[in-house]
């Protein structure tokens, strides 16, 4: 299966350059920068006003919240089953990132709701629990599947939201760029990293082996987090006003591209993949 690529480093350059390249494709009418092609200032995002858009907003803060803790809790649960240093280290500054993270969208949905919002992140933690099972914790190909998941199969949706959002919290916003942005891109080439020693460390026979096994977990994977993504894309679009009508094509696309990429094949060497839309 294995047909050696010359692959450029991922960066965040690159993830941004196959983005735009999937969106000419599949998505042209979304713009490629954000407020340049804006015609007023009144297009920017603005605050949620109204009681039901406060409350919504509020369901999608909880959701973020959510997403970020339950990483934390993958990576404590497994952080010292792996003999690896490297691994460790790495997986201790994600725990304490994307901890910090949580915890300030704890306080901002405080801020907009008026309430802790604490049991209503837990509650949606658990529904990840319930959607992956024993998944990200079962072995290293089901906790790397996991990290694909919840890093990189997710950025073109963080692309989409950046882009195309019509609502937003000021200082949530402000920390997303100062804090969360720059923090989600270390984890994204932490788990790059990981991968790559460990891939460049097998001979060819055993890269067959490797490959076979995290897309088998991959899979596994995203059929397990189809109804969620499905729920969240709603969330959003009602939340903050993003456009999701080419959301499914590009995310599978996308996902293409960082499988790709991974295990060091053509897009068209990798078998037929399980649909968000399956």
């Amino acid at each position: 299966m294995t047909a050696i690529l010359t692959r450029p480093a991922w960066t965040t350059d690159l993830e941004l350059e196959i983005f735009d390249k999937l969106l000419d494709k599949y998505a042209p009418h979304i713009p490629k920068k954000r407020c340049l092609r804006r015609a007023t200032p009144t297009q920017e995002p603005r605050p949620p006003e109204t009681d039901e858009e406060k409350e919504n907003f509020y369901r999608f803060r909880i959701a973020g919240a959510a997403h970020d803790l339950f990483i934390v809790q993958v990576c404590a649960k497994i952080i010292d089953s792996f003999a690896d240093p490297e691994l460790q280290l790495f997986l201790s500054r994600q725990i304490g990132d994307d901890g910090a993270h949580a915890q300030n969208t704890r306080l901002r949905a405080q801020a907009i709701s008026g309430r802790d919002p604490i049991e209503d992140i837990q509650k949606q933690v658990q529904k990840h629990w319930d959607y992956m099972g024993d998944l990200p914790i079962r072995n290293w190909q089901g906790f790397l599947a996991f990290e694909l998941h919840y890093e990189l199969h997710i950025v073109a949706l963080l692309f989409i939201n950046s882009r195309t959002s019509k609502i937003n919290d000021p200082d949530s916003a402000k920390f997303s760029a100062e804090r969360i942005l720059p923090d989600e891109a270390v984890h994204r080439l932490g788990v790059v990293d990981w991968w790559q020693r460990k891939f460049d460390q097998a001979s060819s026979a055993e890269k067959e082996d490797l490959i076979a096994q995290v897309i088998e977990a991959d899979e596994e994977g995203q059929r397990r987090r189809n109804p969620y993504l499905r729920d969240h894309w709603q969330l959003s679009q009602k939340a903050i006003g993003i456009e999701i009508d080419d959301l499914p094509v590009i995310y599978d696309a996308w996902r293409q591209e960082v499988l790709s990429y991974f295990l060091d094949i053509p897009i068209s060497r990798l078998p037929k993949l399980v649909s968000v839309n399956d």
